[in-house]
């Protein structure tokens, strides 16, 4: 995968600017698209092409499978990510969200209501 190439899914997409893993998601996940969505993160993290991850819950309905957040879980468990950070999203998603960052259990994963503050958390 090149440096800033976009992968779409079939409802999201993922990119990688810089050193980020960037997701973008709009539409429902599932456990199949959370599957993709692991998968393509993993490729940029494991291979040491990225080692943040910024996820984008701007557009983001409140269809996110159990299957999809456990699936999340573990894939920000990953211990070759130094921070993530979320942002957007209504009520909803943000709890979901509050729900994926404590499961996770690490103390660099954070959520904020803009995507210049998470930017900023990120590079800190």
């Amino acid at each position: 995968m090149d440096n800033n190439s976009e992968q779409e899914t079939p409802n999201n997409k993922v990119w990688l600017e810089g050193d980020i893993v960037c997701y973008g998601l709009s539409n429902e996940v599932d456990e199949r698209e959370a599957i993709l969505l692991n998968d393509v993160g993993l490729e940029y993290i494991n291979s040491g092409k990225a080692s943040f991850v910024l996820i984008d819950l701007q557009q983001q309905s409140s269809k996110f499978s159990s299957v999809a957040r456990k699936i999340w879980v573990k894939f920000l468990q990953n211990t070759k990510i130094k921070k993530a950070a979320m942002f957007g999203g209504n009520i909803i998603v943000r709890t979901l969200a509050s729900f994926v960052i404590a499961a996770a259990g690490k103390k660099n994963i954070k959520f904020f209501a803009a995507k210049e503050e998470a930017l900023k958390w990120l590079k800190s």
